[in-house]
């Protein structure tokens, strides 16, 4: 496979843009997320997070046009189990069980935020805390297009570094994304120091199909180590990572799909964010929206469960 880095591209209402460490988001002074980003076999380049509006707050471009129910699996209900599987509770052989959501509620918990502006390196991209949601046991994360921003589509991401930023741990986040052309979504790990590199994309694409995943290390040194799996990523998977020392261990539905050793593996502590995002055409290595793209394009999680090594 091809490897390449890249972020989002977005993050929080920054003071200044990779550089300050607090944001001020409905009132609440939150640490700046970042990521980056290269593409496969291309130049480096790299994309700083959104940067602030001037405001905080959400457009005023108005709701998502009509959409369906959220699609499940077999089995599922769309009000406490929607992807099938419920949400695992209790430790693990080699792991402690230290954090939970389920997205049970009508509102995001304070275990998370959600961040604004633009993606720095995308102009055809915008994060918007009013594109995220939760309900129907699930947290949504909406693409659709905003007249206030130049009718491009606008997303969303959300981060839970005010509970949990650690070194070495194991995550697993049940999820689905919606066919869409240009809308790439992103399950990633980010320093708690904001400092990039390092980030360790535990599972991301980038908008031309729903068909492969990629797992991408950025480490501090050297060269960017990726992999990617095939699938169909419309329907609800787990994605996990299991991070120790020098050690990162890449699964899906529960069975190992890639590893990576060595003193690459980073050991500072990091944070989980969650997010989609829509590119600028032109892009080398992201698809931008076309006219098959639908007026809603949704990132749906029904749960994340982290672990400490035990």
């Amino acid at each position: 496979m091809t490897a390449r880095r890249w972020w989002r591209r977005g993050g929080l209402l920054a003071v200044a843009a990779g550089l300050a460490t607090l944001v001020l988001t409905l009132g609440v002074l939150v640490p700046l997320l970042q990521h980056r980003a290269n593409q496969p076999d291309q130049p480096d380049q790299t994309s700083q997070p959104g940067q602030p509006d001037g405001t905080g707050q959400p457009d005023s471009g108005g709701g998502p046009p009509p959409a369906g129910p959220p699609p499940t699996t077999a089995g599922g209900d769309r009000t406490t189990n929607p992807s099938g599987i419920a949400l695992p509770t209790g430790d693990l052989p080699g792991w402690r069980q230290i954090f939970v959501d389920d997205f049970d509620g009508t509102e995001l918990s304070d275990d998370w935020f959600a961040y604004s502006g633009q993606p720095d390196g995308d102009p055809g991209g915008w994060f918007d805390p009013g594109h995220v949601s939760v309900g129907a046991g699930m947290l949504t994360i909406g693409g659709w297009r905003e007249a206030s921003r130049d009718n491009i589509y606008v997303t969303g991401g959300v981060s839970n570094r005010r509970a949990v930023t650690r070194s070495y741990g194991r995550y697993d986040i049940r999820f689905r994304m919606d066919q869409g052309t240009g809308i790439a979504y992103a399950l990633l790990l980010w320093p708690g120091d904001n400092v990039y590199p390092p980030e360790i994309d535990i599972a991301e694409d980038n908008g031309k199909g729903r068909d492969r995943m990629y797992g991408v290390l950025h480490p501090v040194t050297g060269d960017q180590i990726g992999h990617d799996v095939g699938g169909d990523f419309t329907r609800w998977h787990t994605a996990g990572l299991e991070w120790t020392p020098d050690r990162l261990v890449y699964t899906l539905d529960g069975e190992p799909w890639a590893t990576v050793t060595g003193a690459q593996v980073p050991d500072e502590p990091m944070a989980l964010a969650l997010q989609s995002q829509a590119w600028y055409c032109g892009h080398t290595w992201e698809a931008c929206p076309d006219e098959t793209t639908p007026d809603v394009v949704n990132l749906q999680i029904d749960w994340v469960a982290i672990y400490a090594p035990a």
